[in-house]
């Protein structure tokens, strides 16, 4: 009896929910009382650790038991989770982990583990001979930590460099580049000991080789559905926003508007040509840069039918005036009516957060800034962000953030503005700008455009002469205006939406009307998804082109990338499905409006250094590729559940076997993916800081959206419990263990993967809507639950 259950796919269905919800919880006990917290009741528990011993129990009996081992690829990644476990095991109580730390001409010999709460004696030491940080260009931004090591062994004695991603080993001891003393005179690594790497490493390869071979192995489940998968139909959920203030401006102000607007045109383009330095160092056209602050002032692309560099020209030339003109966002009524202004005025001018020399913000921000981030409400957050975009709009009136000016001679390549040239600079080169500058400011206000032009050429002359060693090309620069100005992802966005609304409609004709809706007249749908998806894959190019890196690593990016991979799948192997098609686009189309709402920063960066690194770039795009696999199968399972509500008949139930078929299929795919994904980010972790995983928060929620697709996908096993209904309400319901995981661990929890997060806030008003809806259409279709060819 006890073998029995120890090999049940019901215990293996227990255990898996067991440690999912084990995890899920601990990660609001770590938010709330710590990590010491949560690992000492959770994830370093006994209970917690036998869970884990069970499940690879479970899954070597059940290996033995349905002889699994003669079908080489499902064997090999199941039994790769044991061998992980037995890794981890041998890393966990036999490594050895800690820190060390040493100043520049000084040695050390000893590391401090942290969970030992002991120092540790290496045989042999480390000599610091230098530690260098190096930044991006004009910035205080790092680009890169390096230390310049000696290890001394008795009669061994060698030169060793240790940096960012590339570590040093020695006699089984691995030391990473971790951080640095303020001062910059001292390096801190992190250390490791791991007996247990070759097991875990071969784990992961079994586990890659296993997931890819049974993608092609004829034999397995995942062939078996691919072939089976029959012509269906489509269906897409549609959302539009749109804002249109309205304004009164005085007689001057208007007329001043109008003869900028018209006048302006010329001298912003050649202006918006320059090249311009970030505060993070980035090298980019001043178009870019006037762009992006217009972007942060007002969550648009262009105000008063006006380019963000005319904009930027009018608020450095003609401050005073453009201080009165509605262009600062706010996002709660309440936080309107604090400084006087309509509840209803989404745009506040400058003007309005002071009455005389008193910031009528000031106390509310310290109210704001002094609450922890999870304490803060959607008032407190929005006070705080309008104070960055006012402080943003005075570095534009002050005209700090014009840097476009190299300083001759200068070792760090600095770029400084008008003001500081004027300070800074020095020579006779120098001086000739400083007038120029300050003719061209003249000729702005005085709405000379003519003359203003023939200053920007002096300006560029100067770029060229004394800055163009770490300038970007003539080529780069026109990429970035022409991928500027196209706007091809905000495009895109729109497009989705009608391309999705026609594909809804087809959908549906097809099921209850296919002789109308005939494969033939719906041919232009087809064509018209694939243009979306070639011009999409431009856009991409486009922003990795300009900003020299994958496009996946902030939010926006990640969204953007997310909605490729929705219709990429698609368009190589469901191309002839509409209700795929139609699911493609819709989640497409989702990804593309959450990224533009106005939420998401679209600036391109530079890397931090810890994310330079090829493992990052194939972590983060097999992982997010997966993502749109899963909105995919998020999108079936609705589709299939609204079918159910549908009075039955044949055609209805074949359009729901059909669906089942395809949203297995996308979610075994995701699942490969996404354990594939994470696995890779552990070889990444460890071969960068010296771990495979830390119970980050980003990370656990990962682990639990495996969990919960591997639960999906093998609930089947159990023929009393399985149904196409039960099948399509988890698929649809799964998704939001991955919508935590992308958003909401960034807004609700604390955790290392901050790159790409913002302020906590309170759960949207939509989300319960959007509860109310799905939990209605499961009540309601469960009426019509079960089909004759269940069986």
């Amino acid at each position: 009896m006890l073998l029995s259950i120890l090999r049940s796919y019901k215990t293996m269905l227990f255990v898996l929910i067991a440690l999912a919800l084990g995890a899920a919880v601990a990660t609001f006990l770590e938010n709330d009382f710590g990590t010491a917290f949560a690992r000492h009741y959770v994830y370093d528990a006994l209970w917690y650790e036998a869970l884990l011993c069970l499940a690879s129990l479970n899954i070597a009996l059940v290996l033995y038991r349905t002889k699994m081992f003669l079908h080489v690829s499902r064997f090999s990644f199941h039994a790769a989770f044991i061998l992980l476990l037995i890794g981890a095991g041998l890393s966990r109580y036999f490594g050895v982990d800690g820190v060390m730390k040493i100043r520049e001409n000084s040695s050390a010999n000893t590391i401090f583990s942290t969970e030992l709460n002991e120092e540790i004696t290496l045989p042999f030491t480390v000599h610091l001979k230098d530690f260098e940080m190096e930044r991006y260009y004009g910035s205080k931004a790092p680009s890169s930590y390096n230390s310049d090591v000696r290890i001394e062994d008795g009669t061994v004695s060698f030169d060793a460099h240790i940096s960012m991603n590339e570590p040093l080993t020695y006699k089984g001891y691995k030391f990473f580049q971790t951080f640095y003393d303020p001062d910059e005179k001292g390096t801190i690594l992190s250390v490791t000991k791991d007996p247990g790497v070759e097991v875990t490493y071969v784990g992961y390869a079994l586990l890659f080789f296993g997931l890819i071979f049974n993608l092609f192995d004829k034999t397995s489940r995942f062939s078996k559905l691919l072939a089976s998968m029959k012509q269906t139909s489509l269906l897409v959920v549609l959302i539009l926003l749109t804002q249109t203030p309205l304004f009164s401006h005085s007689a001057y102000v208007q007329t001043y508007l109008d003869e900028h607007r018209a006048n302006s045109v010329h001298v912003a383009e050649a202006f918006g040509e320059l090249v311009v330095q970030s505060r993070m160092g980035r090298m980019k056209p001043f178009d870019t840069l006037a762009q992006e602050v217009l972007y942060k002032l007002s969550g648009k692309s262009a105000l008063y039918e006006m380019s963000p560099t005319q904009i930027a020209l009018g608020m450095l030339s003609h401050p005073s005036l453009w201080k009165k003109l509605p262009m600062i966002q706010t996002k709660t009524p309440k936080l309107r009516e604090f400084v006087g202004v309509s509840p209803t005025q989404k745009l506040l001018r400058f003007e309005d957060f002071f009455e005389g020399h008193r910031y009528k913000l000031k106390e509310a921000l310290q109210k704001a800034l002094a609450l922890k981030p999870s304490q803060r409400g959607t008032f407190e957050n929005d006070v705080i962000k309008v104070d960055e975009r006012l402080s943003i709009a005075f570095m534009m009136y002050q005209g700090v953030l014009f840097k476009l000016f190299p300083l001759i001679g200068d070792e760090h390549h600095t770029w400084v503005a008008f003001e500081q040239l004027i300070m800074k600079g020095k020579g006779e080169e120098q001086k000739e700008v400083q007038e120029a500058s300050v003719a061209f400011a003249t000729a702005l206000f005085e709405r000379n455009y003519e003359k203003a032009s023939l200053h920007v050429k002096t300006f560029e002359a100067f770029q060229t002469r004394y800055g163009s060693e770490i300038m970007p090309s003539k080529t780069h620069v026109k990429v970035e205006l022409f991928y500027n100005h196209v706007k091809i992802f905000e495009r895109l966005t729109l497009a989705y939406v009608l391309v999705s609304i026609a594909l809804l409609i087809a959908a549906f004709g097809q099921v209850f009307a296919p002789h109308i809706f005939t494969c033939k007249r719906l041919k232009p749908l087809f064509y018209g998804v694939v243009l979306l998806f070639i011009l999409h894959t431009l856009g991409l190019a486009l922003r990795w082109y300009v900003s020299s890196h994958a496009p996946m690593s902030d939010t926006y990016e990640s969204m953007i990338y997310i909605a490729w991979s929705c219709l990429l799948f698609c368009m190589l192997f469901m191309r002839h499905s509409l209700f795929a098609l139609s699911g493609s686009v819709m989640m497409a189309g989702i990804f593309m409006f959450v990224a533009h709402l106005g939420n998401m920063d679209p600036e391109i960066t530079n890397l931090v250094p810890v994310l330079k690194s090829f493992w990052l770039s194939l972590h983060v795009s097999i992982i997010t590729a997966s993502y749109g696999f899963f909105a995919l199968a998020c999108a079936l399972g609705f589709f299939t559940l609204i079918l159910f509500t549908c009075k039955r008949s044949s055609n209805i139930t074949k359009a729901i076997l059909s669906l089942s078929v395809m949203n297995e299929v996308v979610l075994i795919l995701g699942l490969s993916l996404l354990v594939i994904g994470n696995f890779l980010g552990a070889i990444w972790a460890n071969e960068s800081w010296g771990r495979y995983w830390g119970w980050d928060p980003k990370e656990t929620w990962a682990y639990i959206a495996i969990i919960v697709y591997t639960i999906i996908l093998h609930v089947r096993l159990i023929p009393k419990l399985y149904s196409h209904y039960l099948f399509a309400v988890l698929s649809l319901l799964g998704f939001s263990s991955i919508l935590m995981t992308y958003f909401g661990v960034n807004f609700y929890l604390a955790g290392m993967h901050s790159y790409a997060t913002g302020d906590p806030v309170p759960i949207p008003r939509w989300v319960y809507g959007t509860l109310f809806c799905v939990t209605l259409l499961i009540l309601v279709s469960y009426k019509n639950k079960h089909l004759k060819e269940e069986k």
